[in-house]
């Protein structure tokens, strides 16, 4: 069974959701995913070796380098990856989630 993650929520400018004055929870299983996909290693310097930066990626033409990147990222922030596809629109979608 998929374990939830509660969170700050944030938009999508990365700024956190604020109603009435406080901050916004919410499950953040998704948002964890997007921060980790797009974050270079180095960026959070809490934990400076997380992170897939996947921008690293674009001329990159074994898309098969970003998708085990990400199921790697995932892996280690304690997810159960099922599979991750890229889309030939670009699109990623993944099936992971907390354990």
């Amino acid at each position: 069974m998929a374990k939830q993650m509660f969170d700050i929520s944030l938009g999508d400018d990365e700024q956190p959701d604020i109603q009435a004055g406080d901050f916004v929870i919410a499950e953040s299983t998704a948002q964890h995913q997007r921060q980790l996909i797009l974050n270079n290693k180095g960026d959070f310097k809490q934990n400076p070796t997380i992170g897939v930066g996947a921008f690293d990626y674009f001329d990159d033409e074994h898309k098969q380098d970003l998708i085990r990147a990400i199921s790697v990222e995932f892996s280690k922030d304690g997810m159960d990856v099922q599979s991750i596809k890229l889309g030939k629109d670009g699109v990623l979608q993944s099936d992971a989630f907390y354990k």
